[in-house]
């Protein structure tokens, strides 16, 4: 088992949130919502037959491909690396390994604030939600990183005292830093575009 981090656009005014909020049985599935943005049929849902709290989720996701169908592909997904990226782009997650970072990289990598008490993923991490505000300034920040003149932070050593999550072992830190920057593009490039539609950003860890 392990803790995969994944990010969806999502309009801030959507109602699709203000339904999670409200509805525990949709809370507890807001961490589907990239894969019924994808593939919105009711034949897809979890197995066993269809849970009530996922087929108003599913209710809702379609209503909100009608007019924005281009959420398809605005997601990006960190895997179980997400620690790693936060490393090289965090000072205090390097500095302060354990305390919470409000920097706009840290909330870049974990979202800005918890949605509801009951909107959390499978393995138990709370949902966070990024308003469209903190997503602007964001996509400024990440196109100003030189993410090349960050790779003298992202050694086995500096990772593995810090404590960094599936810390890469000292033999393939190379190879590491090879799927880092190019995952780093596509996330770039994710918030920008976010960014550009006015749109928040919906973190899932789990």
């Amino acid at each position: 088992m392990g803790l995969d981090a994944s990010y969806q656009a999502l309009p801030s005014g959507s109602p699709l949130l203000e339904l999670a909020r409200q509805n525990i049985g949709v809370g507890e599935w807001l961490c589907s919502v990239t894969r019924l943005l994808q593939d919105p049929r009711e034949e897809r849902l979890a197995p066993g037959g269809p849970d009530p709290g996922e087929l108003q989720l599913l209710g809702a996701v379609k209503e909100l491909l009608r007019t924005r169908p281009d959420l398809v592909m605005q997601h990006v997904e960190l895997d179980r690396r997400w620690d790693h990226l936060h490393f090289v782009l965090s000072d205090r997650r390097r500095n302060e390994p354990g305390a919470e970072d409000d920097s706009l990289a840290g909330i870049a990598i974990h979202g800005e604030a918890k949605i509801a008490p009951h909107v959390v993923a499978g393995q138990g991490v709370p949902l966070r939600y990024t308003r469209p505000e903190a997503v602007e300034r964001i996509a400024r920040m990440l196109e100003a990183v030189r993410f090349d003149a960050l790779r003298e932070h992202f050694t086995f050593a500096s990772m593995s005292e810090a404590g960094v999550y599936k810390c890469p072992h000292e033999e393939s830190i190379d190879e590491a830093w090879q799927w880092l920057t190019e995952r780093f593009d596509r996330f770039r490039a994710f918030y920008v575009t976010a960014a550009k539609h006015g749109d928040g950003v919906l973190v899932c860890v789990d």
